[in-house]
């Protein structure tokens, strides 16, 4: 069985409504394509051009009940609703009004727990770009709830006012007979492809560094620590040199972004992913 939550992320918390009496959900990408077929020419001679980048969308649909559907989920993805008990059908879409995007920097994310032990599910992060609730006539108590979600990063100003990536980061990982004891030195270098330099007093001046890492290989097969989970450490530091510490063994992939004056507003951040000198992952142990 797998279970859907919706969940808004706010600040360091987050507000969650868990999706019940799924209807239907889609997950699709589309990867637009000119054809530019020749004259006087067979059509396997068709050329394809792609100059765009790919959008993906999820369509979710639900059956709106009396229940206690708002709430937190935790780190292991335990969900708890929200005090007060179950709420009438028209009670939640009232509470929607507070929940759906009013700003672009409201960001969301889209998550997808199975309970098979070893799946990690899935978690989408994105914002809503649409949602509906729908009753018809001839069912006036059952409200069908449908929204679009669109997969990618929410800007919430101006490009100019949100940091760049650094130019490069690199890693070095350490090797350590003693589980948990692992760690990834890293070196930023800041981005320095301005035209003209930020000064020191501007809010667009680069001000620290924020790092999330995760793991993405075990170093054997009897290990069960999450996989594929990002784990961002609460300091961003104004270092351009780090080190990540009590980490298992494991692969690893680590990516730091700059933050400035607007980070905290923008709700984004332009990550660069670090790199060995051969390989986008870095083992520890």
């Amino acid at each position: 069985m797998t279970e859907i939550y919706l969940i808004k992320k706010v600040g360091t918390t987050h507000k969650v409504y868990h999706v019940s009496n799924l209807n239907n959900l889609t997950w699709k990408v589309d990867t637009p394509v000119t054809p530019m077929p020749l004259p006087e020419d067979t059509h396997e001679e068709n050329i394809l051009v792609k100059m765009e980048g790919n959008t993906a969308k999820v369509d979710l649909s639900w059956t709106l009940t009396e229940g206690s559907f708002f709430g937190t989920l935790s780190t292991s993805d335990v969900f708890t609703p929200e005090t007060g008990g179950d709420i009438t059908a028209l009670a939640q879409i009232e509470k929607f009004k507070g929940f759906v995007p009013k700003s672009i920097g409201d960001a969301y994310s889209i998550k997808l727990v199975s309970d098979v032990v070893g799946d990690s599910g899935s978690t989408d992060d994105g914002t809503i770009s649409s949602m509906s609730f729908t009753v018809s006539g001839g069912s006036p108590i059952v409200w069908v709830v449908n929204l679009s979600f669109y997969v990618g990063k929410v800007v919430a100003m101006l490009e100019a006012d949100i940091p760049p990536a650094p130019t490069s980061v690199t890693l070095v990982g350490s090797t350590s007979t003693n589980a948990g004891a692992g760690t990834i030195a890293y070196t930023v270098v800041a981005y320095d492809g301005y035209a003209t330099e930020q000064t020191a007093s501007s809010a667009q001046a680069i001000s620290r560094h924020k790092i999330k890492y995760q793991k993405t290989q075990h170093a054997s097969s009897s290990m069960t620590d999450d996989l594929n989970t990002w784990i961002t450490p609460s300091n961003a530091s104004s270092s351009l040199t780090g080190t990540i510490t009590g980490l298992p063994h494991g692969n690893y992939t680590v990516k730091i972004a700059q933050l400035n004056g607007f980070s905290s507003d923008a709700g984004t951040e332009y990550y660069r992913k670090g790199a060995t000198s051969t390989s986008t992952t870095v083992v520890v142990g």
